[in-house]
């Protein structure tokens, strides 16, 4: 047993610290993941993510050649569950109203469902021309909804509400 021993090889200095190096990175990677996910776990608790991933993901594209009119933020979702982030813009164009909904309905938005507008009572203005979807992110929903109608002073409006709310909702909320 002990010839074992004594024709065992010892590695070299230069090895020993490769491994010693390798250990560590590998340690360091390790740390870096666990705090990753601890933050994904703690930040999915609270509804963090809706706020970032929800913003990018439901975004929907501006309509080109609309201008912004007006903005509010949090005023049309005070409803029964908790808002993360509730935007409204209000575009104006001096397109039609059937070009608007044209451009939405061809539109190629990557990894969304094609924009289908029906003829419906939205979060505003009554019966219009809307289009929404929503999509749930851990235990949040964001969505969007799009309204287009024919603005007072003759030109189109085009109505965006972005929203993300935590926990329960009921499908007509959004």
């Amino acid at each position: 047993m002990s010839e074992v021993f004594e024709n065992w090889e010892k590695p070299d200095e230069a090895k020993m610290r490769f491994r010693q190096r390798v250990g560590c990175v590998k340690q360091v990677i390790l740390a870096i993941f666990g705090a990753i996910f601890f933050c994904l776990f703690v930040s999915g608790l609270f509804g963090v993510p809706q706020s970032f991933l929800g913003e990018w993901w439901m975004r929907p594209p501006r309509y080109p050649n609309a201008a912004l009119h007006k903005f509010r933020e949090g005023e049309v979702c005070l409803m029964t569950s908790p808002s993360v982030y509730c935007y409204e813009w209000f575009y104006r164009t001096d397109d039609p109203v059937e070009e608007v909904i044209a451009y939405y309905e061809n539109l190629e938005w990557r990894f969304h469902e094609p924009i289908q507008f029906e003829w419906r009572r939205g979060r505003r203005f009554g019966l219009n021309w809307v289009a929404e979807d929503n999509v749930r992110i851990l235990s949040n929903i964001c969505g969007y909804q799009i309204i287009v109608h024919p603005a007072p002073e003759g030109n189109t409006e085009v109505y965006i509400l972005e929203r993300g709310a935590m926990g329960d909702y009921r499908a007509s909320d959004m």
